[in-house]
């Protein structure tokens, strides 16, 4: 019996986080302080997309928990696993910016 390697939705999940990511990133410009879109697009959407960024790396996360083996051959799945929590900690991250940026005023 040899390792199994991670299914097909699996190495989907590991790449989707980062989609939204781009989005959020690219709709604030950078996190720019006079973003040129309107209110809705550079300080709303970009805070929906990291917490969906948030909720996928999540999943990701328990679906590598639930397909690595037992025993021996984990090593792919406990790279998927800490991608998802760079994924989980860079989300929350986009969103600390995205209110301190945006909504709080200093």
């Amino acid at each position: 019996m040899g390792t199994q390697p991670p299914s097909k939705i699996l190495t989907a999940l590991s790449v989707a986080p980062l989609i939204p990511l781009l989005i959020a990133w690219i709709l604030t410009e950078g996190f720019s302080t006079n973003p040129s879109l309107p209110p809705f697009f550079s300080k709303i959407l970009p805070l929906l997309f990291s917490l969906i960024s948030a909720l996928l790396a999540f999943f990701a996360y328990n679906a590598a928990r639930d397909e690595e083996p037992e025993w021996g051959g984990g090593l792919v799945f406990k790279l998927i696993e800490g991608l998802a929590l760079g994924y989980i900690l860079l989300a929350f991250i986009f969103i600390t910016l995205i209110i301190i940026t945006y909504f709080i005023k200093i």
